[in-house]
């Protein structure tokens, strides 16, 4: 399992935008070891693997000791299951065997039985007995070759597969979602940031404003409107603080830790360059293509599969049962003793047996009903198939709409910035000089705080847009 989670975390890093640096990939590590909807999906990986490893016990020997003392017997018409006699009348004896299962399609028993006759049929002293023998079974038509056993093992295969997809596709939501929280928490600290930047202008500007109202160079009512916005800009600012530390509990809860992360190392400027750096995918990919590296629609079709491998094993079930019964076995007594050497070998010691038997329910009521129940499971699954084609389809679909029209959003608000900042400059020198006045000044601070929010928000919207397409490609780098 460490071998497949490495497999996924490389997954994971490949393709991160590289302007974030290390931040990111230690947050998408830590999510990978700590976050409890993987762990609960790794846990589930492990009880497949076990569940896979249960049906090999098919092939584990059996092995069978009895010993014990019989007089009188008399045939009972019902007994409990296992329940075993004595093989003569007034004997002790001790009996054992192993029951293994051949490769192929057969059933091996080898077993011995010794016993003590206390009062054997010809009235004489106690007859010591042996008995050995081996036996083959060989099922010719129902579990021909353990064809049942095939089945079991191709759904709980398949019941693995599908659980160690859908931890693939678990990783992928994760990931998708803790690059969507950063992505926010990124954003939201660069919003705080930039009402921090307007607020430190507000104060410049009412400070100058008092200092020119003093002097009586302006009016007072230009100072008072500056201090109204400052108050404003406070608001704001502390909207701003709010957004940003939520946006952290947010990223932490993506992560799956309950502590909210401290302060993002992303600076403003590593934030919009990373949209700018992002190259736009050449929107190629297709749904069938996107379904072959989602996690969960390839757990879909493992699911499938092993209501495909259920189906064929209640069909090898409707068949008739045939067998071939082979038997060889040793047979010898003494008077003398258990371990005398009156024990001999001839023709008269051994015997054989051989039976073909056949036999068949006289209705397939429960096979049938489990039958109907995994076609109706494979139905479900396909249905369950096509709808993610068409979640897929959508989401490939909405994603480039959404990082064409980002793109361009993103090229119309860069160039507002540039003439957003001189307008500011341009009214703080004229208010300066006399020339202008604090409304104008204060006019402009608020279309640059404006400008630099839409450039913030159209930058996380081109790398949501961008993940978000990723996501529904199925990560493919």
């Amino acid at each position: 399992m460490q071998s497949i989670g490495y497999k996924i975390f490389l997954i994971w890093v490949a393709g991160l935008v590289p302007v974030w640096g290390t931040e990111l990939e230690n947050l998408l590590r830590q999510a990978l070891t700590e976050n409890p909807q993987v762990k609960a999906q790794r846990a589930l990986v492990e009880q497949s693997l076990a569940a896979h490893r249960e049906v090999l016990e098919f092939w584990d020997p059996t092995l069978y000791a009895a010993g014990g003392y019989g007089s009188q017997l008399r045939g009972l018409p019902l007994a409990p299951v296992g329940y075993t006699q004595v093989g003569a009348e007034d004997s002790l004896e001790a009996q054992g065997g192993v029951l293994v299962p051949v490769k192929g399609g057969a059933y091996l028993a080898a077993g011995a039985v010794t016993r003590r006759w206390t009062n054997p049929p010809d009235y004489r002293d106690p007859l010591y007995q042996h008995l050995v023998g081996v036996t083959l079974q060989i099922p010719l038509w129902r579990d021909r070759g353990f064809a049942l056993l095939g089945c079991r093992e191709r759904a709980a295969l398949a019941a693995c597969r599908a659980a160690q997809e859908r931890l693939a596709g678990k990783f992928q939501e994760v990931r998708h979602s803790v690059e969507l929280a950063y992505i926010d928490a990124c954003s939201a600290q660069n919003a705080y940031r930039i009402t921090q930047g307007a607020t430190h202008r507000f104060e410049r500007l009412n400070q100058e404003a008092r200092e020119l109202a003093d002097l009586k160079t302006i009016p007072e009512y230009q100072y008072t409107e500056t201090v109204r916005d400052l108050q404003n800009g406070r608001e704001d600012e502390e909207i701003a603080r709010n957004a940003h530390e939520t946006s952290l509990i947010a990223l932490a809860a993506a992560v799956g830790v309950r502590e909210p992360l401290t302060a993002l190392q992303c600076t403003p400027e590593e934030f919009l360059a990373s949209a700018a750096m992002a190259d736009l995918p050449d929107f190629t990919m297709g749904v069938e293509e996107a379904m072959e590296f989602r996690g969960e629609p390839r757990a879909l079709q493992d699911d499938r599969e092993q209501a495909q491998a259920q189906y064929e094993q209640m069909l090898e079930e409707h068949r008739d049962q045939v067998t071939l019964n082979l038997g060889v076995n040793w047979m010898d007594d003494s008077r003398r003793g258990p371990f005398s050497e009156g024990y001999g070998s001839v023709s008269e010691n051994w015997g054989f047996d051989a039976m073909l038997s056949w036999s068949r329910p006289l209705d397939y009521t429960g096979a049938d009903a489990r039958a109907a129940q995994f076609q109706a499971r494979m139905d479900e699954l396909d249905a369950q198939l096509e709808a993610q084609r068409v979640t897929i389809a959508a989401e490939l679909r909405t994603a480039q709409l959404r990082l064409e029209t980002a793109r361009r959003r993103l090229e119309l608000v860069n160039a507002g910035v540039e003439a957003a900042q001189q307008t500011v400059a341009a009214e703080q020198e004229r208010f300066k000089m006399g020339e202008g006045d604090s409304h104008a000044v204060l006019e402009a601070q608020k279309n640059l705080t404006a400008t630099l929010l839409r450039q913030n928000a159209a930058t996380a919207e081109l790398l949501r847009a961008l993940s978000d397409y990723r996501f529904a490609c199925g990560y493919p780098e």
